[in-house]
């Protein structure tokens, strides 16, 4: 048996108010997944409202309430391919940039969700636009087919990529096809 391990560790150039949204998705991820213990409400549905309610106007702006949705953060839970389990594995830092003209998140995690991430830099930070990183898939014990990674590169609009793996099956399909 192995331990497999999805790791990615890079800098993300961004403005003091992405910044403090950055933060503030983090700790609503931490939040959400403790099931708002720190909100003593009788139900986990009246706890996420009271803790909706006190998120900050520019995050209620990326993520507003969907009105067809009973789930006030359904919209921030959307970033996750699985909702129940919105947590991005990741560590965030911010430090000032090296020329002194804005701030550098360092995004890095050993079990990182790193499409949560990849949809979470698309809402929120939008002057890194557009934004690349990859990651790697390691493994404890040497085994075929367990080392990999892959990428992504972030717009406006869309995001791309995909892992190492995907990109040389494609790329195997394409040239047997033309044998």
């Amino acid at each position: 048996m192995s331990n497999t391990y999805l790791e990615t560790a890079f800098n993300l150039p961004v403005t003091p108010d992405e910044t403090a949204i950055l933060e503030e998705c983090f700790v609503t991820a931490a939040e959400i997944s403790a099931g708002f213990a720190s909100i003593p409400e009788a139900n986990e549905l009246d706890a996420a409202k009271t803790y909706y309610a006190s998120r900050s106007s520019a995050f209620k702006t990326i993520f507003p309430v969907q009105p067809e949705e009973e789930d006030p953060f359904a919209a921030f839970l959307s970033l996750w391919s699985d909702p129940d389990f919105p947590s991005f594995d990741a560590e965030l830092t911010v430090h000032d940039s090296r020329d002194g003209k804005g701030q550098v998140a360092f995004i890095h995690g050993q079990e990182a969700d790193v499409s949560a991430l990849a949809s979470l830099i698309q809402k929120v930070c939008k002057s890194a636009l557009p934004f690349g990183f990859e990651w790697a898939v390691v493994t404890d014990r040497v085994r075929p087919d367990g080392f990999g990674g892959g990428y992504f590169v972030v717009t406006e609009t869309e995001i791309f990529g995909g892992s190492t793996h995907w990109l040389m099956e494609e790329t195997l399909q394409t040239l047997r096809a033309g044998a």
